[in-house]
């Protein structure tokens, strides 16, 4: 019984160390994703973009942050249809 319990320790030590490690790396994707789309709300309810957001807006900007909402805007410069 005693290496039963020493095993799953060890397995569930292992588990959040890599649970640990995974957030660490995607921490900072989320947050600049989060902080896109924030700015592209932003620009969107003071009037000073005029796109219409969609799915493929939104996608952009939340993967890309802010400097996806510059592709959109850059986009919508050009009059590349979104």
């Amino acid at each position: 019984m005693g290496w039963g319990i020493l095993l799953a320790l060890a397995i569930s030590i292992l588990i959040a160390a890599l649970i640990f490690h995974a957030l660490r790396k995607i921490a900072p994707l989320i947050l600049h994703g989060v902080l896109g789309l924030l700015v592209f709300w932003l620009l969107s309810q003071f009037g000073i973009l005029k796109v219409p957001i969609d799915i493929v807006t939104f996608l952009i900007a939340a993967l890309g942050g802010v400097l996806g909402v510059l592709v959109v805007i850059a986009l919508a410069a050009f009059g590349v249809p979104l």
